[in-house]
């Protein structure tokens, strides 16, 4: 029996390409995954046999794909620009929402290669920010950004299509846990989409969720989502799979299925898949994203800073992450 064909045959890449410039390659990870369910426990068989635990090499993509397009920001005239506040991020199926350091926004259109003017930000977003799009219709999709410092005074916004007036930014009410004297806006924010409309996050002590159709923010409960980051879901299985919070970031699956309908006391059970990953002693963890490909089917993208001799040689890269 084969397996379903992936909704996704590209992983998109946006790295730092020198003199404030960005670049967004386009990886084919097809040749990452078995063709079959049959082949994949045949390798696994076979690697018992030979006594190995690990993840068996499966394929590679080879070198860096060359760059579709670099982007050049529009505040490269600002001495000093604040490259925290770029914002990079899936917007739909295969196109990338880009805003800058003060707010200036476009998507780049995979299929097409064309790049579209959107308006800017009503307020910039920090460093610590979420950014994730649902679906509204076949053709158009929606985006949620986030900035969770509670002193920006349009910390929440969306990017909505509307046939008369063509994309809009429209604020969005700020979350009841910005007033909790107990909230610290943290680097990594646990959150995930659960239902289709609703956006469940966590801060240190709670977890609450904003509902995308009536524009309002609820409690789900007194307990905190397992997860490091964002959380994608898996419908063949009904659970929600996202990295740990804490090392060695192992994967971990949780049903969040209940958590939005009324309150839920109890915190929902989390499994833990380990990563038996050999990684060369000379590399340090610089970041992690998990990207959903369909069909039950994930790329795990790490990215590593390496040292030689005790000095990085990573080429001045000093960001890249998977659009996802």
């Amino acid at each position: 029996m084969s397996c379903q064909k992936l909704s996704r045959q590209y992983l998109h890449m946006v790295s730092s390409a020198g003199r404030g410039l960005y670049a967004l390659s386009h990886l084919d990870v097809s040749r990452l995954f078995y063709t079959s369910k049959e082949e994949a426990r045949a390798a696994h068989t076979q690697d018992k046999k030979n006594g190995s635990n690990m993840l068996g090499g499966i394929g590679s993509t080879g070198r860096l794909p060359e760059p579709s397009v670099h982007y050049e920001p529009f505040t490269m005239a600002i001495s000093y620009p604040d490259r925290s506040r770029d914002v990079f991020a899936l917007f739909g199926k295969s196109n990338i929402f880009y805003s800058d350091s003060v707010g200036h926004s476009s998507i780049y259109y995979t299929e097409s290669q064309c790049f579209v003017g959107l308006p800017s930000l009503n307020s910039p977003k920090g460093p610590k920010r979420i950014a994730v799009s649902i679906p509204r219709t076949e053709a158009h999709a929606s985006l949620y950004v986030m900035d969770m410092d509670p002193y920006n005074k349009c910390s929440f916004e969306v990017l909505t299509y509307y046939p008369l007036s063509r994309w809009h930014w429209r604020q969005l009410p700020r979350p009841a846990f910005f007033g909790d004297t107990k909230y610290r806006a943290r680097d990594n924010v646990p959150f995930a989409v659960v239902d289709g409309t609703e956006i469940c996050m966590s801060f240190e002590t709670a977890t609450y969720y904003f509902d995308t159709v009536e524009f309002e923010w609820s409690k789900a409960g007194d307990w905190v989502l397992p997860f490091g980051a964002k959380a994608e879901y898996i419908p063949e299985f009904g659970l929600w799979l996202g990295f740990s919070a804490h090392k060695p970031y192992n994967l971990c699956s949780v049903n969040l299925s209940g958590v939005t309908i009324g309150s839920c006391d109890t915190q929902p059970l989390a499994q833990y898949v380990g990563q038996h990953v050999d990684l060369p002693g000379d590399c340090s963890l610089k970041n992690l994203s998990l990207v959903n490909i369909g069909s039950g089917r994930f790329c795990i993208a790490k990215f590593f800073n390496r040292i030689h001799d005790r000095q990085p040689s990573g080429g001045g890269l000093d960001w890249c992450g998977a659009a996802h």
